[in-house]
């Protein structure tokens, strides 16, 4: 008899919850916005792990690099000399140097065919690209390559810029002296010093012509 009584009992409490469950509004049908988001606050806290949906991922703030500092460009923090900073040739601006007459030592490179002479149209001379160098701590020189293309001894007369890209930094005028026929001679030119940037050199011949 007390058997039965226990079961009866169960059975009731089962009915009750069923009920109460049926009975119990859904989240979605409260009209008080508090207590709808209490609800569903409720209902995600018994579900499972699992079920949960993830949270939105933190936006990544990027903060732009500083611009680098001349100072220390290259080195961590440590002072860099004057002559290891970074240098822009292009934006050097002086006003050109005036150098002069220059009346250098020929040395003799060569020779060259005599192709310049009457009814020919091929010029009495000829000089080839200028080659430059600098001299730390003093000058910027250029070697000039000069061919006599003609059958009579010379004298040559010559006007040389140097020059950054196309912006003159130094002018020179050179004299070529007593440069014998069919000889190809060889002249060391100074330019400016080296503390301005020069990147070619530009020489025409003034004389003789023809």
């Amino acid at each position: 008899m007390r058997a039965l009584t226990t079961i009866s009992v169960g059975l009731v409490v089962l009915g009750t919850a069923g009920t109460a469950a049926a009975q119990a509004p859904r989240c979605a049908d409260l009209a008080d916005p508090t207590a709808r988001l209490v609800c569903y606050d409720r209902q995600n806290a018994n579900r499972p792990e699992a079920t949960r949906p993830a949270p939105p991922p933190r936006p990544v703030v990027r903060t732009p690099p500083a611009d680098p500092d001349p100072m220390t460009v290259g080195k961590d923090n440590v002072p860099v000399p004057p002559e290891d900073r970074a240098f822009d040739p292009r934006a050097q601006r002086v006003a050109p140097e005036r150098i002069g007459l220059q009346v250098p030592p020929l040395r003799r490179v060569g020779t060259v065919p005599i192709r310049s002479g009457p009814g020919s149209t091929f010029p009495i001379v000829t000089i080839d690209a200028p080659q430059l160098r600098a001299v730390p701590g003093d000058r910027w020189v250029m070697t000039l390559v000069l061919a006599n293309n003609s059958g009579r001894d010379i004298d040559s007369r010559l006007s040389c810029t140097f020059r950054n890209g196309g912006h003159p930094v130094a002018d020179v005028a050179v004299m070529m002296r007593d440069v014998v026929a069919g000889d190809r001679v060889a002249a060391e030119i100074t330019g400016p010093l080296v503390t301005d940037f020069v990147d070619n050199v530009y020489c025409r011949v003034l004389s003789p012509l023809g």
